[in-house]
């Protein structure tokens, strides 16, 4: 397993500045996220190579934020948005990505982090990631019927 942290990445925000200017030191990372996931997109497109990303499900409990396809994989894909840090997922969410990823043969993951105010990004492909098991556990059913109805 690659121990490694993935070196951060700029990206262009200067077309993004009017998007930013309601964010605040004092919002919660789950509001900033909420209110910049559109940079997911348009990252993974325009910087990882992407050929397409939608909004992932929005079921209580879903470990992940997007599902992307790069050179016909499909990816999940975890967004941790910030001001001014690289956030990571807690243990039940990167315990629940695995168990999601040991449905299917096919599939990847993506964490990809942001940091805000510096425009940068840091991406970590599934060889990069560091998976815990720990946590409590919530139904997998619908996020897994949810994937099988676009990849398989």
């Amino acid at each position: 397993m690659n121990t490694k942290k993935p070196i951060p990445k700029d990206f262009d925000s200067s077309k993004f500045q009017n998007d930013f200017k309601d964010l605040h030191k004092n919002m919660g990372n789950l509001e900033i996220e909420r209110q910049t996931e559109f940079l997911v997109p348009y990252i993974l497109e325009k910087h990882e190579g992407f050929e397409r990303v939608e909004k992932g499900p929005n079921f209580k409990g879903s470990a992940f934020d997007f599902l992307g396809f790069k050179n016909n994989k499909p990816y999940i894909i975890e967004y941790k948005g910030s001001l001014n840090s690289f956030n990571t997922p807690g243990e039940t969410q990167k315990r629940r990505l695995q168990e999601i990823l040991k449905q299917f043969d096919n599939l990847e993951i993506i964490l990809l982090q942001v940091n805000i105010e510096k425009s940068k990004y840091r991406i970590f492909y599934t060889e990069e990631m560091e998976i815990l098991f720990q946590g409590d556990k919530a139904p997998l059913g619908p996020i897994i019927n949810w994937l099988k109805e676009r990849i398989e």
